[in-house]
């Protein structure tokens, strides 16, 4: 009698999950084998005796870096570690792990749970659009979160279906990350507080079922905490079932595609992110409300008639860069602020400046500069007396020179201070 083994055939879902449930415990097997310490190429844990003990002293002190030399990889979560190894599931014959690259993932995790919290504090108990009759009014803004939804679930769709899962986790990550929560989220803070009921419960309705169709969209790869918040997030949505495991992968529907939301979004992003950048250079506090000018107001062609609701993206745009107002000026007014141009309009924030509190701020900075200047001029003159063959000046140094050097004189640094500054990482994983 014969027996014939089939072969066994997994969806691209299904493979994902199979890969990461083998791959990860096995790398935690081989941690613990280890008896809780990292594996490094010099074969060293614990160190055995004073010598060695005193060696990796001073190594850390050079390399801080390497401080957790000894104690293991710090821990992250299974969740981050999983998203890693899919964001890193490219075709290249090299895979360089990086705890940085995990830490972002499980800031990322982080992101996703506040913003669970702030859907549920602000929806639970309260009417979420579920009834069909009940009027509901969708912004651009809610139609422009949709519409986005719709291209990741087709992106998300398309690199599971090549098996790039690596495409598939850079999906999710910019929309959870980008557009939901740096952006809808600020959003729907502004549209929660409109007189108007219909508003509000079209926000709400927004709100919990795109980020339940997130959870669904990231449950491959980040099982657990996906688990946890859809078990809250589901029934106000609408969605019935015992576990998110059941439920069906998310299918794009281009139907629901708004490229004129898309568009005005665009522009409520351009205009808010001028601003704040105009607030940076004026180093405005954050607390301080200030009065911005333009010569033509957002949604307004160079023919003059509008294109779209300005109202709507004024509002925005004065809730999102902390604005008092916002207001048409041609010409602007005759100020020293900086003036930031968003396509052929021209935009500035303007700031009455006491002049004693000014120069109060400018000698401060002045003294804080001859600081730096007397620091790092120390450590090159001493470098210069004991004739070491490394310079000392780390880019950290450098950088804080730069605006001294703009405007004071430092001889020691001529041939020190590079013409570029030095490189610097993203703050979360791309």
């Amino acid at each position: 009698m014969r027996t014939f083994i089939q072969p066994l055939s997994f969806t691209p879902v299904g493979l994902l999950a199979l890969v990461l449930a083998l791959f990860v415990p096995a790398a935690m097997a081989q941690r613990n084998s280890s008896g809780g310490q990292a594996m490094y190429s010099s074969g060293r844990g614990v160190p055995k005796n004073d010598a060695e003990a005193e060696a990796m002293s001073k190594f850390k002190k050079a390399y801080p870096s390497a401080a957790t030399m000894g104690t293991g990889f710090p821990a992250f979560g299974a969740d981050a570690l999983r998203f890693t190894f899919a964001s890193l599931a490219g075709f290249a014959r090299t895979l360089n792990f990086d705890l940085g690259r995990c830490e972002g993932y499980r800031n990322f995790c982080n992101k996703l749970w506040n913003a669970t919290r702030f859907v549920l504090m602000n929806t639970e108990g309260k009417d979420c659009g579920q009834n069909d009759k009940d009027p509901v009014t969708l912004s651009f803004i809610d139609r422009w979160i949709i519409s986005q939804l719709q291209r990741t679930e087709a992106e998300a769709a398309q690199g599971l279906d090549e098996y790039r899962f690596d495409n598939a986790a850079g999906a999710i990550y910019r929309f959870v990350w980008d557009e939901y929560c740096d952006w809808y989220v600020e959003l729907a803070k502004l549209q929660l507080q409109s007189p108007d009921e219909a508003v509000q419960r079209g926000t709400r309705r927004t709100l919990v079922r795109t980020l339940e169709t997130a959870l669904r969209l990231a449950h491959p790869i980040i099982p657990f905490i996906t688990e946890e918040l859809w078990q809250k997030v589901a029934p106000l949505a609408g969605k019935k079932g015992e576990t998110i495991m059941l439920q069906p992968y998310p299918k794009s529907q281009p139907e629901k595609i708004d490229v004129a939301a898309e568009r005005e979004m665009e522009l409520l992003k351009e205009w808010t992110t001028k601003a704040r950048n105009l607030r940076s250079e004026a180093k405005i506090p954050p607390r301080e409300r200030v009065p911005a000018y333009s010569t033509a107001m957002p949604g307004v062609s160079a023919a003059g008639p509008e294109t779209i609701n300005t109202g709507n993206l004024v509002e925005a745009i004065i809730a999102l860069a902390r604005l008092s107002s916002f207001e048409r000026r041609d010409p602007l007014p005759d100020s020293n602020a900086p003036v930031a141009f968003v396509g052929n309009a021209r935009m500035m924030l303007f700031k009455t400046v006491d002049p004693a509190a000014e120069r109060t701020r400018l000698a401060k900075e002045v003294a804080r500069l001859e600081t730096e200047i007397a620091k790092v001029s120390w450590k090159r003159a001493d470098r210069r007396d004991a004739d070491k063959i490394y310079n000392p000046m780390s880019f950290t140094d450098l950088k804080k020179m730069a605006p001294a050097l703009r405007t004071h004189q430092c001889p020691y640094l001529a041939d020190a201070c590079p013409r570029s500054s030095a490189p610097t990482g993203r703050k979360r994983p791309a």
